[in-house]
């Protein structure tokens, strides 16, 4: 039996009217703030995947269309394997890849310049429930990492569910200060701040 449909009542339109607007920049934090606060936290904002065997000119096509700075890369299977960043593809990674492989910079794949599951910082999600933006900060600069990943544990069943990031960048828009300093050397940031602009 085909289903009917009907027309939705109509109002008149009023002058002057607003209309909605996305969210503006991030609020500013401080650093005894909690670390929630600077979390992006993947039940409230869409992880943008892409595969591994994608080209690193795609990756920064998405991440560009998609306005952001980070990728998770995924396999065959959409299991996560590692990140990508603008880093790894305006930095160092892909010139020393096209030397080493004889590549041109359009060949080189993700899998090539990405940072892998084994060598990402993660931090069990329990652990920042009450920790700060200061305590996050200081545990970037300690290992020298710019991004972390925080995963919700299940040990019952042994399986990590990635719940949200943190990135040196974000937190350095929120802190209306940069607190990259000790983790990257100038000309990367330069960079990376000429990307963020662009």
């Amino acid at each position: 039996m085909a289903r009917t449909y009907k027309p939705l009542p109509r109002i008149p339109l009023l002058a002057n009217n607003h209309y909605s607007h996305p969210p503006g920049p991030p609020e500013l934090v401080h650093l005894d703030d909690s670390a929630l606060s600077v979390m992006t936290d993947l039940t409230e904002v869409k992880a943008i995947t892409i595969a591994s065997d994608q080209t690193i000119q795609n990756a920064q096509l998405k991440m560009e269309a998609c306005n952001i700075h980070m990728l998770l890369v995924s396999n065959k299977d959409r299991k996560v394997i590692g990140i990508i960043t603008t880093e790894d593809i305006i930095g160092e990674k892909p010139l020393n890849v096209s030397r080493e492989r004889k590549l041109h910079r359009d060949d080189i794949l993700v899998r090539m310049v990405m940072t892998p599951q084994e060598e990402m910082l993660a931090i069990d999600f329990e652990s920042i429930r009450y920790a700060k933006v200061g305590d996050i900060v200081k545990t970037l600069h300690d290992i020298r990492k710019h991004r972390a990943i925080v995963v919700e544990v299940d040990e019952a069943n042994n399986q990590h569910t990635i719940r949200g990031l943190f990135s040196s960048v974000e937190i350095s828009k929120q802190l209306g200060r940069d607190i990259s300093d000790d983790i990257t050397p100038a000309h990367y940031l330069a960079e990376l701040v000429k990307t963020m602009q662009s």
